[in-house]
């Protein structure tokens, strides 16, 4: 199941970094051959849970939620012009935290 993702947060802001956003978000093969599931997609449905099956299985590079607001993060901030500090300033923790551990995905940040 690969999909390398990072992930900061403080007490309001979360910021996930999918590092292969390019893919598909993989799940389960139980979940996809279950009932439920199969119901879902054959039966037309676009939602699972609270977020559709698009945004389940196609994540951004990064998703920035107000879990305070949000706890369900529905709503990416990541582009949002009023978030761009917030964004901005947890992606540089993020960046510094993978420095600081010699994360290998570190030079995604390059070469992306």
């Amino acid at each position: 199941m690969y999909y390398p993702m990072r992930v900061v947060r403080g007490r309001q802001y979360k910021l996930i970094y999918n590092i292969a956003h390019k893919l598909d978000y993989p799940f389960a093969s139980d979940l996809w051959e279950s009932e439920t599931w199969q119901g879902i997609v054959k039966g037309g449905g676009r939602h699972f849970a609270k977020r559709t099956i698009e945004a389940y299985t196609s994540r951004p590079r990064f998703e920035l939620y107000d879990v305070r607001a949000d706890p369900d993060e529905i709503r990416n901030l990541a582009d949002d012009p009023a978030h761009a500090a917030i964004f901005e300033e947890l992606k540089a923790k993020l960046k510094a935290f993978q420095e600081k551990t010699k994360d290998p995905w570190i030079t995604k940040w390059t070469y992306e």
